[in-house]
């Protein structure tokens, strides 16, 4: 939206965050690979580093909404509230990440956990490209110009998790055709993460939200 409005500037965290975590994409892409032909030490050394970058994703993460709704706030793209749907991809992206990192020992649980974290972060992308598109091709409101759950809670779904969790289905789904069963951790993965999620989509209607959310970001 700011590159075809020509005003693609961002503060300084951004491409911080952007940075590491593309090297996060581009170190798991690398993590497949390894496994893939069969280099399974390099892929458990290189493991530990990958630890360290997922925890920063998550601390960057935390603090670009934070700044960033700053310095949106009293302009018209001021959103205090979607603070916590950024904050809801950061914990559930950390949770799986860690559970995977403490079940690496588990290779079918490990990979299953690792892939559904990436998967689930791609929200933020389909959100900012897919969703306006979705509103010009089909004429229907954004859910962030309604007032209330019951209005706007299932435009929410359909904009900001629909598109991500049909990717996580899709592994499900490969399971199912491949091993003729659903592995456990990928259950537990998504039974951790979407009521989360859903919460974020709740609380982003509440009225006592927002003023938490200034809060937190300091203008309250």
């Amino acid at each position: 939206t700011k590159y075809m409005a020509g005003q693609l500037t961002y503060p300084w965290i951004v491409h911080i965050h952007g940075a590491v975590f593309t090297g996060w994409l581009v170190l798991f892409t690398l993590q497949m690979l390894f496994v893939r032909r069969g280099q399974i030490a390099l892929h458990r050394r290189i493991g530990m580093f990958g630890a360290g970058l997922a925890a920063l994703v998550v601390v960057l993460g935390v603090a670009t909404a934070i700044i960033t709704e700053q310095l949106k706030f009293g302009t018209p793209a001021s959103d205090p509230k979607f603070i916590g749907v950024m904050f809801s991809d950061m914990l559930v992206f950390g949770g799986l990440a860690a559970a995977g990192i403490i079940l690496r020992a588990n290779p079918a649980a490990h990979k299953r956990l690792m892939l559904v974290a990436v998967l689930l972060m791609t929200d933020a992308g389909f959100g900012r490209w897919l969703s306006p598109q979705i509103v010009k091709w089909t004429g229907v409101k954004n859910y962030w110009d309604l007032q209330t759950f019951a209005d706007g809670g299932w435009l929410f779904i359909r904009f900001q998790l629909l598109p991500a969790y049909t990717l996580i289905a899709a592994v499900g789904i490969y399971d199912l055709i491949t091993r003729k069963r659903i592995h456990p951790a990928y259950c537990w993965a998504v039974a951790f993460s979407l009521p989360i999620h859903l919460l974020a989509g709740w609380l982003y209607f509440q009225p006592f939200w927002h003023s938490i959310a200034l809060r937190i970001i300091g203008v309250r």
